[in-house]
């Protein structure tokens, strides 16, 4: 499978159409792959509202190609957000 980023794995990506600079994605601001974002941290600093948010859009991430090119490491991402959810 193919090991680019995951806005390069996914030619519809809305990345594609944005600047790194100015992205809400963190994974594509900082060139690196969903699967290499510390979500947790960066889902602690949000406010419960956004929070919430996060942990319902990685609820798709299984069906995403990045995720079935990466199951193990962005399962373990998606496992952290998790707990910080479920533990509220």
């Amino acid at each position: 499978m193919d090991d680019g980023r995951c806005w390069e794995m996914k030619p519809n990506c809305m990345m594609n159409s944005q600047s790194k600079e100015k992205s809400n994605c963190p994974a594509f601001r900082e060139n690196i792959g969903c699967w290499e974002v510390d979500w947790k941290k960066i889902v602690e600093s949000m406010p419960a509202s956004q929070q919430e948010y996060w942990y319902m859009f990685m609820e798709k991430c299984p069906s995403c190609i990045a995720y079935r090119a990466h199951p193990d490491e962005m399962q373990a991402r998606i496992d952290e957000v998790k707990v910080l959810y479920l533990n509220d």
